[in-house]
Parts: structure tokens; C-alpha cells; sequence
């Protein structure tokens, strides 16, 4: 028995040889034999003689093209919290800003803060421009009219002043209704400041105290 080996090289000619040429042995009688993963072997009957041939595969031909792309998998599940990292280091202070610029001067001309001590008599606590002040009782009240005497170029018939309430030098800190007595009725030349019990009916009353500025 005559023994030959067929090596073939892969290529698309050879490829094609073998599908012609393996079905034309096999009409010659073909005897498949033991083989490896890597060589095909059988027995073939040519001119009354058995030869054995060997198929050898040849080198691997080159990669085909990536096929398309498959579709994304399910989101998987979300991880554990990873622990907390340290602290960082405290950053540099800023600089600090620029401090703007004065604002101008007031311009109120006089100012005071009045605290009544009995209904006959209060206190200057703050002043400018006012030089005394003095409690007097109106007609049927008891205490609630204030005298304020303005210092020089300062005048009641020619200025205008402007007051509100004052707690903490009040007594009792109670809150008062205070007004301007424009034409000055108790107080001839003097600023004259009237101070009201709150209610439904207000009532000339002593101990509340107030501001007054005259702009």
C-alpha cells in the first residue's frame, strides 16, 4: 500500500478543489482512517491499488469583518456606598475686602432722647441742639405735655420736627402714642411734645419716653 499525504493550503481555490476533488475520490471507493484534530486521512482504491491519502489543514486564514453590534445587557444592580474618604485640609482665608468710603456727615440739626421721671419733671439722656426739657400737666391731665428748648438758630416756628416712641427708657417699657404739638399751645417757643396712653380713646399720660429730631 502506497502511502501519500496531501497538503493543502487554505485558500479559496484549494477550498474549492477539495469540494470538487473529495466527492470524485469517493466514487474510486474511499475508506475513511483513524485521524487527528488536525489531519484527515483515507484509503483510496486507484488502479487496483490502495493508497492512503492525508488531507493537512492548512495556515488559518485571515479574521472575517466584526459582525454588528449586540444589544446593551440589563443595568446591573447599583454598588454599596464606598466609605466615607477623610477631610480635606482647611483652605487659605481670603483676603479681606476694602472697607468702602465715609458716608457723609448727618444733617439733622437737633436730636434727643427724653426720659420721664414723674409727671413733673424728665431727663435728657442724649442731646444735640436741645438744650433742657421740662413736664408739665395740660388742662385736666395728669403729666404728658413736654418742653423742649432748642439751642441757638434753631426755632419751633421756623423748623420741623419729627418724634417717636421709646422703649427701654419708657416706664414699665410700655409703648406710648407720642406727637408733635406743632403750635406749641403749652410751651410758647419751645418745642412741644405730647405723649398718649394708647386705647380706643387716647389720653394725655406721663412715662413714655421718646426721640426727637429736628432735620
Amino acid at each position: 500500500m502506497r502511502h501519500r499525504t496531501l497538503t493543502l493550503l487554505a485558500t479559496p481555490a484549494v477550498l474549492g478543489a477539495m469540494t470538487v476533488a473529495v466527492p470524485a475520490l469517493a466514487g474510486i471507493g474511499i475508506v475513511p482512517t483513524a485521524h487527528t484534530s488536525s489531519t484527515k486521512c483515507f484509503i483510496a482504491h486507484i488502479a487496483k491499488h490502495r493508497v492512503r491519502e492525508c488531507l493537512v489543514r492548512g495556515p488559518r486564514g485571515l479574521p472575517g469583518p466584526p459582525g454588528p453590534r449586540g444589544l446593551p445587557g440589563a443595568r446591573g444592580l447599583r454598588g454599596i456606598q464606598g466609605a466615607r474618604g477623610p477631610q480635606g485640609a482647611k483652605g487659605a482665608q481670603g483676603a479681606q475686602g476694602a472697607i468702602g468710603p465715609v458716608g457723609p456727615a448727618g444733617t439733622a440739626r437737633a436730636y434727643a432722647v427724653v426720659q420721664p421721671n414723674s409727671p413733673t419733671q424728665a431727663t435728657l439722656i442724649t442731646a444735640h441742639g436741645i438744650t433742657s426739657v421740662s413736664e408739665t400737666s395740660a388742662s385736666g391731665s395728669t403729666g404728658g405735655v413736654y418742653c423742649l428748648a432748642p439751642a441757638a438758630g434753631i426755632s419751633p416756628a421756623g423748623d420741623t420736627a419729627a418724634v417717636s416712641p421709646e422703649v427701654s427708657y419708657s416706664s414699665k417699657e410700655e409703648v406710648g402714642l407720642i406727637a408733635v404739638n406743632a403750635k406749641s399751645a403749652h410751651c410758647p417757643g419751645n418745642f412741644e411734645v405730647d405723649t398718649y396712653k394708647p386705647g380706643a380713646t387716647p389720653t394725655l399720660a406721663s412715662g413714655y419716653a421718646f426721640t426727637i429730631v429736628v432735620p
